[in-house]
């Protein structure tokens, strides 16, 4: 399974290898990377031999606009560029033609140079022209498949995540959530969004780095939010809220994160942590306590009126809060899986999600997951903050029966979309059938009008023959009498002299 190599890969880079990353011989229709082969120069840095030496976590900041050239003998295929901090938009230009890149800020970046370009490449530029930039890696590929640690982040899922995951922290979501991503974004196939409240950037850029890593792992592929709110652990609510405070955060500041990727990711079901915290970190139990208050109100206007204007309202059909104790589900995520090559969903977390999270690794969390020695191969033999135990916090489409699947009385938007075209398609053939029916119809009459004509024709022609044979009896009645005439007229002259004669000799 080749997103499962990804976490192999991602450890040296986190480690911070400075040699090539070895990669098998490559078969038919694999990229090569040939990056420790092309030649980078340009503006902006002293020197380019950092972009590929392997070392994910040495990030200088350009002095200024920056500009990289980068040459081959090689045609290039493909770049995959990580930042440090998200830059936005830039361009490439080669042969001639330039283009934007970057819409989203994507730290890891895949860029298809053989997309954007016609001809092959072997020189290009790239060039940040809005300040100064933080790079860590540049990978230059040949035309064909990448390695699996090649991130190819879809864009964040606007208006249209079946489920939204509040996970506080770098690794709360491969650790008290194990399990539940690669059952939903991997095996179910799911639109699944992770939001985080922090970004860790208050002490340290790396594990933002190891929390793109472990999404990946584990099959998310829509590019996750960063929260930039501090993190620091006080365990109680009330008093991280007024640390908040203290730091210039309010709680308002905070509830309005909340709410807007609410707003903006209309989630149908809605995930976050127990009420308490799990082990009882206070930034665990804000947002909690945040989404607990946001799913009733997102589709309020007078509320954050900003977030409502931007992206409209929303209502979630259903929000789960971990450990939850009304309305309870336990979640399987021990089956095995086709799709996992036999791991169950917990496997994936625990073996592949999780150890992305190199920072983490010397920490009480390691154990809890694996066991002391190991032992744990199962979400169901962990005992406390159980990762496949849920509680429905609230629902517009009523309570569970079966207690076992977050999407129960839930229709999915891939589901609801496939209806929507199999209504389409009804109609369409149902309007089909109408104007086949309505020309059929046509056509029936137009028929008839033809036999109606032809019978009248015919009609008429019955009608004219008839006068004829009339008209013909008429003319030989005339004939007759005309003979008769003729023939009297004939006799008169023969005999009139014969009469005259005998009628003189009586006189005498």
């Amino acid at each position: 399974m080749k997103k499962f190599l990804f976490a192999l890969v991602a450890v040296l880079l986190f480690i911070g290898a400075v040699s090539t990353i070895s990669l098998p011989a490559f078969a038919s229709g694999e990229a090569e990377n040939i990056s420790k082969n092309v030649t980078l120069s340009g503006t902006g840095y002293a020197s380019f031999g950092f972009l590929t030496d392997g070392n994910i976590n040495y990030y200088p900041s350009s002095s200024g606009n920056t500009v990289i050239n980068v040459d081959s003998e090689k045609a290039i295929g493909s770049l995959y560029i990580m930042f440090s901090l998200e830059y936005g938009e830039y361009t490439i230009t080669a042969n001639g033609v330039t283009v934007k890149v970057g819409k989203y800020g994507f730290l890891h970046e895949y860029i298809d140079i053989s997309s954007l370009f016609e001809d092959d490449v072997t020189s290009l530029t790239i060039e940040f022209s809005s300040g100064s930039v933080r790079l860590s890696e540049i990978f230059v590929f040949t035309e064909g498949e990448t390695p699996s640690f090649v991130q190819k982040w879809a864009p964040p899922l606007e208006n249209g995540a079946d489920l939204l995951l509040f996970a506080t922290h770098g690794d709360d979501d491969q650790l008290f959530f194990a399990g539940l991503l690669p059952h939903y974004a991997w095996y179910k196939g799911y639109r699944v969004q992770v939001a985080y409240l922090t970004d860790h950037r208050n002490l340290t850029d790396r594990r933002v780095h190891e929390m793109l890593n472990g999404l990946w792992a584990v099959g998310v592929t829509a590019y996750p939010v960063f929260g930039s709110f501090a993190d620091f652990r006080i365990d109680s609510l009330e008093q991280t809220y007024a640390y908040y405070q203290a730091l210039g955060t309010t709680k308002d500041d905070l509830y309005s994160f909340v709410t807007e990727q609410i707003r903006r990711f209309k989630p149908l079901v809605v995930v976050t942590h127990d009420f308490k915290g799990e082990y009882g970190h206070g930034m665990h139990q804000v947002y909690a306590d945040l989404t607990s208050q946001a799913v009733k109100i997102t589709n309020d206007s007078s509320v954050f009126p900003e977030s409502y204007e931007k992206y409209g309202g929303w209502e979630v059909q259903k929000a789960y809060f971990h450990l939850y104790g009304e309305n309870e589900i336990v979640m399987d995520f021990d089956t095995p899986q086709d799709c996992f090559d036999g791991l169950s969903a917990f496997q994936v977390s625990q073996k592949y999600g999780y150890p992305c999270h190199v920072s983490q690794q010397p920490t009480w969390f390691t154990q809890w997951i694996n066991g002391y020695s190991g032992e744990i191969t199962k979400a169901s033999q962990i005992k406390t903050y159980n990762p496949c135990q849920y509680g429905l916090y609230f629902s517009t489409v009523g309570e569970d029966k079966n207690k076992n699947d977050m999407f129960e009385n839930v229709i999915t938007y891939a589901e609801q979309e496939r209806i929507q075209l199999e209504k389409e398609e009804s109609e369409r053939l149902e309007q089909s059938r109408i104007e086949q029916s309505v020309a059929d119809e046509l056509s029936r009459q137009e028929e008839q009008s033809r036999l109606d004509e032809s019978s009248r024709l015919l009609e008429e022609s019955k009608n004219n023959l008839s006068n004829t044979s009339d008209t013909s009896s008429a003319s030989e009645v005339d004939d007759g009498q005309k003979q008769t005439l003729l023939a009297a007229g004939v006799m008169l002259c023969v005999f009139s002299p014969l009469i005259i004669y005998l009628a003189t000799r009586k006189r005498k």
